[in-house]
């Protein structure tokens, strides 16, 4: 759906501030309740917050292997050899 929201945007150069583009969108993906789902993904975003705050995240893209944190694009190799070991 993040996608769609994105080809919303960037390709068809629709209004995703209203509602019906959003409702809209959400239908073409079995969203009915179109409040409840942004309620739910913004909890979903506050305890992956919480979690990144609380493994010393501090900007992005971020990821964490094993304990260890690789900040930024130009890290993406390390982080490869770190998954492969």
């Amino acid at each position: 759906m993040a996608g769609d929201v994105l080809s919303a945007v960037w390709v068809r150069e629709e209004n995703i501030a209203d509602p019906a583009a959003l409702a809209a969108i959400a239908a073409r993906h079995g969203v009915d309740d179109v409040p409840a789902a942004i309620a739910s993904g913004k909890a979903v975003y506050a305890a992956h917050t919480q979690e990144a705050l609380q493994r010393g995240v501090f900007g992005a893209p971020s990821y964490v292997v094993s304990g260890e944190i690789f900040w930024g694009q130009d890290r993406l190799e390390f982080l490869d050899r770190a998954l492969a070991a």
